[in-house]
């Protein structure tokens, strides 16, 4: 199988190589290929999710694609993502194709992971030739992880505080942790705070960051006991 992979250079010019010339190439941080439009006739959309961990614009071309980009935001170990930058090309005999995976991730360790759409074929060709690319590359792949049900609703309520009009300062971190030291309501423990009418928008950011957390099986709702996280008191002491 032949493979080729097309992606943006740093100064955003178009790119082909072999998947071996993309190790260590930070695509995560790169130009999409080109800005996706959504297709006539398919249940699809054209959105974008407003990255917390980037502060950078994600464009989606589904519903499902943007509750994936809301679960690699939430995702602590992901420090950058972004999708519609990379391009595998491959030919075999008289066949030939291109997969574009729906992101690429960095995690805190360096990892670099591809996460791929569901195939389209029942060959298998693109999964083969996506984990092809991925041996060359030192790409981990990963297939697109998506929330549903009470995960997703959960997470979709603490993004609207995701943003940095809501991240607390150290003093109010500090606070808000130590009044969550032990499980309270949300709403409850963020008035018991002192700390006004911004209290509970850093309390609902600090559950985005996973400094506070909750019972993920359950609806997170004002009302619901949330508590400062193990990551949270590590990083304290």
């Amino acid at each position: 199988m032949e493979i080729q992979v097309q992606y943006r250079s740093a100064a955003g010019r178009t790119c082909r190589d072999e998947p071996a010339g993309l190790r260590g190439v930070p695509l995560e941080e790169r130009q999409s290929l080109s800005e996706p439009h959504a297709y006539k006739g398919r249940p699809s959309i054209l959105t974008k999710w407003a990255a917390a961990t980037t502060g950078q614009a994600v464009w989606c071309t589904s519903a499902v694609q943007m509750d994936a980009a809301m679960l690699l935001d939430f995702d602590p170990d992901i420090v950058c993502f972004q999708s519609g930058v990379v391009q595998v090309h491959w030919k075999l005999d008289s066949r030939r194709g291109t997969v574009e995976p729906a992101f690429v991730a960095r995690t805190r360790a360096g990892r670099r992971l591809v996460f791929a759409h569901p195939p389209r074929d029942e060959t298998g060709m693109e999964e083969r030739a996506l984990q092809h690319a991925g041996d060359e590359a030192d790409w981990e792949i990963r297939p697109l992880r998506v929330p549903h049900g009470v995960l997703r609703s959960s997470l979709e309520g603490a993004a609207h505080f995701s943003g940095p009009d809501f991240s607390p300062d150290d003093h109010v971190r500090r606070v808000l942790l130590e009044v969550f030291a032990t499980p309270r309501p949300l709403l409850a423990g963020a008035a018991a705070s002192g700390l006004g009418l911004k209290a509970p928008g850093y309390a609902w950011h600090l559950v985005w960051t996973g400094e506070l957390t909750c019972d993920w099986t359950r609806p997170l709702l004002p009302t619901s006991p949330v508590w400062a996280s193990q990551a949270a008191d590590a990083e304290e002491a």
